[in-house]
């Protein structure tokens, strides 16, 4: 009997044991396979109103996990991206968004938001905010909105960026469960259950180390279940449908020749690897295309309202984020990427308030001369924009706050 109890005793004080040797040995390796999603965690914080928020100043320089980018990542007392405090009575011009916003793919001074500091507009010299997190919908933004407008004095100008991930999704991604951040937000917003359960995961595994990396197994496993779920169903219906075009496809490949006059010239736009874009000769009629979620107008009227009642200037921002739509307006076409820009400023407009569109200032893209690693280079499109990851890179931050600078010069 006694030997059957030390036997259940040793058992029992094994799993916490073993768990709690995980956990150090993952902290003290720290494996560079974890390492950016670890960092990334602890920059945030759990908050009651909106979810997730950044956490207060932090101080840590993030690699990513495939070296696409590397940078330093600082937040204030405010829990906002950089070191600066808000100056008290001086002008500000807020940024407000999602990770394009935040700036991930370059430290903290590189960010377009920190670059329009010091802008001057009607005898205003503004200092500049970023209240930008990754992964906020419309409505995440506007809750972040509300509860800064309470922490920082004089704003004058926000600049609220439309994002593509706010309210549309491309089906394939769709059929693998992953939607738009508006959708999830109305999925949420009045499901204390959810609520609850996301905090204490959240919490834990910011504590945690080994329950993060579980956590993080077991979501990348769902995202490939659905993903080879979805590439079987589409290979399915292909082979029933066309069987010949599925045999061409799958086991023949083509082979590129190399052309006589193929030259190293540079040409612009610059071909887009491994993308078969489709570009259109007309735009996309704004009636074809569905009206904005209930959650995303919602979130559009409470901000306008909010505006008002602060008396501060909304200007909606349509920032490309989608290199298929700047090469097609490159060749003076259209890319039916663009239809989420579409329908925002459809919407903005019946509510009289004008966007600020930069997708004009894409002309200035190519060609443009830049220095990497010492070498003088002509800038494509590519170098805008991390490969694979969407994000602006150092160059691409740079062409963005020059060019919201000067589309605001015109804006009325």
């Amino acid at each position: 009997m006694i030997q059957n109890w030390k036997r259940w005793g040793a058992i029992v004080l094994f799993f916490p044991l073993a768990l709690l040797s995980l956990e150090l040995i993952l902290r003290i390796s720290n494996p560079p396979a974890l390492r950016y999603y670890r960092d990334v965690k602890l920059l945030h914080a759990y908050h009651p109103e909106y979810g997730v928020t950044l956490e207060p100043n932090e101080s840590r320089y993030v690699r990513h996990y495939a070296d696409l980018w590397q940078g330093q990542f600082t937040t204030n007392s405010l829990g906002l991206r950089g070191i600066e405090e808000p100056i008290p009575k001086k002008p500000k011009l807020v940024c407000l968004g999602d990770s394009l916003v935040m700036g991930f793919g370059v430290s903290d001074e590189d960010t377009f938001c920190s670059r329009l500091g010091g802008l001057e507009e009607n005898g205003l010299s503004y200092q500049s905010l970023n209240l930008g997190v990754d992964a906020y919908g419309s409505l995440g933004s506007y809750k972040r909105l509300k509860d800064m407008s309470t922490k920082i004095d004089n704003i004058k100008t926000v600049l609220f960026f439309i994002s593509p991930n706010d309210f549309t999704m491309p089906e394939e991604l769709r059929a693998q469960g992953i939607l738009p951040d508006d959708e999830n937000d109305a999925l949420h917003e009045n499901d204390p259950v959810w609520k609850k359960n996301f905090r204490i995961q959240f919490e834990l595994t910011r504590i945690s180390y080994l329950l993060q990396a579980l956590k993080l197994g077991y979501e990348q496993t769902k995202v490939k279940f659905a993903q080879t779920k979805y590439l079987i169903a589409a290979d399915t219906n292909l082979l029933s449908s066309s069987p010949l075009v599925y045999l061409r496809e799958t086991f023949i490949l083509p082979v590129k020749h190399q052309k006589c006059e193929e030259t190293n010239e540079f040409i612009c736009p610059t071909p887009l690897q491994n993308l078969n874009v489709i570009c259109s000769d007309t735009p996309v009629d704004p009636n074809s295309l569905e009206p904005l979620p209930e959650t995303t107008t919602r979130a559009y009227d409470l901000m306008i309202e909010l505006s008002k009642e602060k008396g501060y200037r909304l200007v909606p921002v349509i920032l490309p984020m989608q290199i298929e739509e700047v090469y097609c307006r490159q060749l003076g076409k259209f890319n039916a990427l663009g239809g989420y820009a579409i329908r925002a400023k459809k919407y903005l407009d019946s509510k009289g308030i004008k966007t600020l569109d930069i997708l004009p200032y894409t002309d200035k893209m190519c060609g443009r001369e830049f220095t990497r690693n010492g070498k003088t280079n002509k800038a494509g499109i590519q170098d805008y924009y991390i490969p694979g990851d969407g994000h602006l890179t150092k160059l691409g931050n740079l062409w963005a706050a020059e060019s919201i600078a000067d589309a605001l010069k015109d804006y009325k």
